[in-house]
């Protein structure tokens, strides 16, 4: 937990800024970000590292880290992993979660900078997806950042992606910092939905490492001995997981080369290398007395300005360190898993004449050789194109205007903020807390779902719904109308799925939602439809959905206005649904092999017009039900829903699953609390 003696030396009233950072395969991203987060000096800032922590990294006094359960990947990005832990992947994403939401409440920080997300890093939704919704739902001053590298990666399902990218960014962030010099590259190049983003976008320049203190080297980083006239050669590959074929073609070419151009090779496997591909390293080096191999340095800079050519792969770290040191490079753009970030912006430096770009053949000892020979042949005569590199001092500069507007604002405004007017402890709060306390005494099991019903189009009421959904950790069913079903409102509960595929269920709402009946009571499966035309819209309605969002569809059935007649029953039954929910009625539905879950408890009273009862009602029936029922469900309306509903709504929840006691149900885990039906003969 962080607390206030964490930062005993800062300064009183500093604001607090939390960094998340989530490094899967080199340390790049690690480096860039904790660059950052040294120009934040006149705030403390909270770093959260979700990759292996990388010991040796100089860390600033006014930085505290906080390592979440480490998480990388392979090297196609395809699969999570944590290496040294025989904990299933769900439990530790469980936990890092619910460390990530803690570490919030603790720093209650005036921005969160989110490194790469939601550009990239998809598959750490399950935490960051919960984080925004928090942030969101609490409506207080914490401004939202992505903090975005120059490059994007092509993916195989760019139109998809450049989707969901705007619908998270256009939710819940406030500012977009592109960490470019835009007469070089600009966002454009790699995404093209810019025009779409609707929060401010900065451009910061590159963010480079402060050059070291050379004199500041410790001893274990000192480069060998200089001898006059003999070249250091900087080989490296970043974190080291992938490149190892770089620097074993390096040191064979170095063998090469010895015979005719005297030269030291200083090697870099990098912290994360495979131990046994690090051992073949340094027996290459003990046949070759003039190269020398190391793990990690925090003083990398220092050296390559020392080098005469550096020879690496084409990070973007790695790159900026080049700028800054002016040292000739040959670098080998990684490109596994269809990735051409690295390739693009080594071709670019190229033709600007920082670097030199190698190909995968050009890693022959001979072919290396000799490119290496050339290089430290070559003389820089051609002017490079200057580039902008103070990209964290500027984007300190950008944090603190935000920070400050929004300071501005918040002390000029009279409008309440949305979590800012809760009254006292209201009596229904009372009243279900001594009520869930008492269960939890007893360990006496509540079983609550939740159904959401006329799930149609992208609208801010239920994205409202689903924030909270998310921010809770509590599942729904949502009731969908296929026929009026947008592609928008589909690509919305895919996030939400991404994030946590078990807290939707995705269910089946009539057809369009019509009514068919000319008297009476609204229906759209009554009397005055046959089985047939029933069956028509039921099967195609579930074709839709099906198709739509394949094995995330369960077969659940809601009719529109909670009415149907024994015909519907009989083409859900010919149709393998395998839940059917309306109001509850005076009996169960007995007879078909699907089994009837119906609501219990609605929010709203339609009489006159849709009106939320009253909070004090809604507790004392639900207590009433809890008590009577073994399963409770209630029924919402997010089209209806106002913002004190929604508010009703998240007050009530939290209350519910602070008690260990109160399981909630998607209507798939729920069907074991429904007692088994016989199916009668047909």
């Amino acid at each position: 937990m962080v607390t206030e003696s964490m930062f005993g030396n800062a300064a009183p009233g500093k604001r607090r800024i939390l960094i998340y950072c989530q490094h899967v395969l080199g340390m790049g991203h690690l480096i860039r970000t904790m660059t950052i987060a040294r120009a934040l000096d006149q705030f403390e800032v909270v770093f959260v590292n979700g990759g292996e922590p990388l010991d040796g990294m100089d860390i600033p006094p006014w930085v505290q880290v906080e390592n979440l359960p480490p998480l990388t990947s392979d090297a196609e990005f395809r699969h999570l992993k944590s290496d040294g832990s025989d904990e299933p992947i769900e439990q530790i994403q469980y936990a890092r979660k619910n460390r990530l939401l803690q570490l919030f409440e603790d720093v209650r920080p005036s921005a969160l900078i989110i490194e790469l997300f939601p550009f990239g890093r998809k598959r750490f939704a399950f935490e960051l997806l919960p984080l925004l919704a928090h942030i969101r739902l609490a409506a207080g001053p914490t401004k939202v950042v992505c903090s975005l590298r120059d490059i994007l990666v092509t993916k195989p399902d760019q139109t998809r992606h450049e989707e969901w990218v705007i619908s998270l960014m256009n939710r819940y962030f406030d500012l977009l910092l592109i960490h470019s010099d835009p007469t070089f590259q600009v966002l454009d190049e790699t995404f093209s939905r810019c025009h779409d983003l609707r929060c401010d976008i900065r451009y910061t320049g590159f963010v480079a490492q402060e050059p070291d203190l050379i004199s500041a080297l410790s001893a274990s980083d000192q480069a060998p001995a200089p001898i006059d006239g003999i070249p250091l050669i900087l080989a490296s590959v970043g974190g080291g997981r992938v490149g190892y074929e770089l620097l074993a073609s390096a040191a064979q070419a170095s063998t090469v080369l010895i015979r005719t151009r005297p030269h030291r090779m200083l090697m870099f496997t990098g912290p994360y290398m495979p131990n046994h591909q690090c051992d073949e390293l340094r027996r290459l080096a003990r046949l070759s007395p003039h190269i020398e191999v190391r793990r990690f340095s925090p003083s990398f800079q220092a050296l390559m300005k020392q080098s005469a050519l550096s020879i690496s792969m084409a990070g973007y770290n790695t790159c900026m360190n080049l700028l800054t040191t002016g040292t000739s490079g040959l670098v080998l753009p990684f490109t596994g898993h269809r990735n051409d970030e690295q390739t693009i912006r080594a071709q670019k430096l190229e033709r600007h004449g920082w670097l030199t770009v190698l190909e995968p053949n050009d890693l022959h000892p001979d072919r290396l050789a000799a490119k290496i020979e050339a290089s430290l042949m070559t003389t820089q005569s051609t002017p490079r194109q200057p580039i902008n590199t103070d990209g964290a001092q500027e984007t300190a500069v950008a944090i603190q205007r935000l920070i400050a507007a929004s300071h501005d604002r918040d002390s000029v405004s009279t409008s309440p903020r949305l979590s800012s007017v809760l009254s006292p402890l209201e009596s229904w709060r009372s009243t279900l807390r001594r009520f869930l306390a008492s269960q939890q005494a007893r360990n006496q099991g509540l079983h609550v779902f939740l159904r959401d019903d006329d799930v149609d189009q992208d609208e801010d009421s239920l994205k409202s719904l689903l924030d909270i959904a998310l921010a809770r950790s509590v599942p729904m069913n949502l009731e969908i109308i296929p026929g009026l079903l947008t592609d928008s409102c589909a690509s919305t509960l895919r996030n939400v799925l991404r994030a946590d595929p078990s807290l939707l269920s995705l269910n089946q709402h009539g057809w369009i939602h019509a009514n068919h009946e000319v008297e009476g009571r609204k229906c759209e499966f009554g009397s005055s439809r046959s089985l047939a035309l029933q069956a028509k819209d039921i099967a195609r309605g579930k074709a839709i959905l099906e198709s739509t969002f394949e094995d995330r569809f369960y077969p659940a059935f809601t009719p529109p206005w909670n009415r149907c007649t024994e015909d519907t029953y009989q083409v859900l039954d010919e149709l393998e649904f395998l839940v059917l929910s309306k109001d509850r009625g005076k009996e169960p539905i007995a007879g078909y092999r699907f089994r009837d879950i119906s609501t219990t408890l609605d929010l709203y009273t339609w009489k006159d017009g849709a009106r939320m009862k009253s909070p004090d009602a809604i507790v004392d029936t639900m207590i009433s039900q809890l008590q009577e029922f073994p399963l409770v469900g209630l029924l919402l309306h997010h089209k209806v829903m106002t913002n004190d509903a929604f508010r009703f709504l998240d007050q009530i929840l939290c209350e519910l699953v602070s008690h260990s006691v109160v399981q909630f149900h998607t209507f798939q885990t729920v069907l074991p609390f429904v007692p088994e039906i016989q199916v009668m003969p047909r």
